[in-house]
């Protein structure tokens, strides 16, 4: 088995995932499943259980035809990538820090 992307308490986007709809959610990794069965592949996934991080951001499961939205969740190892901050900084420093807040799309006059 690779090595895996992520860890418990880790920050982490989601990449290459089948529904559209949840790729670049910010979740953060709360527990671990382990290797389980996912969706249509062949081989066991290791996967986590998340909680998605910010206010709006939801993740999108189907099932069946139908279509559920939920705050936390399964997502597997593969469809997560650890957000690092940047250098110079501690990981506690960073992980609990308040996110800067900006509206690029207002102009100041």
């Amino acid at each position: 088995m690779n090595t895996l992307n992520c860890g418990i308490g880790d920050l982490a986007i989601t990449v290459n995932t089948q529904l559209p709809e949840n790729c670049g959610t910010i979740v953060r990794i709360v527990s671990a499943v382990g290797l389980d069965t996912w969706l249509e592949h062949d081989e066991l996934l290791y996967v986590w259980n998340v909680k998605v991080a910010t206010e709006e951001g939801l993740l999108h499961y189907q099932y069946s035809e139908k279509m559920k939205t939920a705050k936390a969740g399964p997502v597997p190892d593969k469809c997560l990538r650890r957000l690092t901050p940047p250098k110079g900084y501690l990981m506690d420093e960073f992980a609990d820090a308040e996110p800067m807040q900006l509206n690029l799309h207002l102009i100041d006059l």
